[in-house]
């Protein structure tokens, strides 16, 4: 894998783009407390991805910043993540609070990181959705989020048919987000054998930030996994879910 394909990471981290503003809701925490379930509609954005049940990811908490239910995509979260084996779907949306505070319609990578591919036009080479997702570093779901010339489907009317396959409707955008991840984990278990489950999430995700800062089971970039884990062990306490030993 030559390029990354969460390219605005750096940045999202930073808290300079990726769809949220710096800093993180409240005390530094995924959220605060409510009563929003998986159920609930996706940013006001007029639709619903329904229930899941059990839900074992429901938190009850809302992103403060986008007003969103944090539990809003759980359901997709939970099938993408068995689909692609993740071991832990938890660590999948505590990094959609830290890429969008789980806002459907983010837009962010003025930086254009893949840069423009022949034939796109600069709106078409950003990063989009929960996952900030990049069309532009390459097709890695099939033709998931694409339209049929093979340019992204950016289409934000969820009204609309053609949202079905858009980069931004959550189910698809959260496909291609842990298919990515799932192709980040196969990179370094090739090139690292021998570590431990917990220790590959930790090298993949250290991945998506410094492609390639990864040089063994215990090395690798902690900028990233600084800036996600908060997230992840506030949903886990707020939740039951057990947490794993990430160190």
């Amino acid at each position: 894998m030559s390029k990354r394909l969460f390219a605005c990471i750096v940045l999202g981290w930073l808290g300079t783009a990726c769809g949220d503003s710096a800093g993180t809701d409240g005390s530094g925490s995924g959220g605060s407390t409510g009563t929003t379930t998986a159920s609930t509609t996706a940013g006001g954005g007029g639709f619903d991805l329904g229930t899941c049940d059990p839900d074992i990811l429901e938190t009850g908490l809302v992103a403060e910043q986008t007003g969103v239910a944090v539990d809003v995509a759980d359901c997709s979260i939970l099938k993408w993540a068995a689909e692609y084996d993740e071991p832990d779907p938890m660590i999948i949306k505590a990094m959609i609070y830290g890429e969008s505070r789980f806002d459907y319609a983010a837009t962010g990578c003025p930086n254009l990181p893949c840069g423009i591919p022949d034939g796109w036009t600069e709106a078409e080479a950003h990063c989009y959705g929960m996952m900030q997702i990049v069309p532009a570093c390459g097709a890695i779901a099939g033709d998931a989020g694409l339209s049929s010339d093979g340019h992204p489907n950016l289409t934000t009317d969820t009204t609309s048919p053609d949202f079905e396959n858009s980069v931004y409707n959550p189910d698809v955008n959260i496909h291609i987000g842990v298919a990515g991840f799932a192709g980040n984990r196969a990179e370094v278990k090739t090139l690292f054998p021998g570590c431990t489950e917990d220790q590959y999430t930790l090298m993949a995700l250290g991945n998506l930030a410094n492609h390639g800062s990864t040089t063994g089971c215990t090395e690798y970039n902690h900028d990233y996994i600084d800036y996600i884990l908060p997230g992840y062990y506030d949903y886990c306490a707020a939740s039951g879910f057990a947490p794993h030993a990430y160190e």
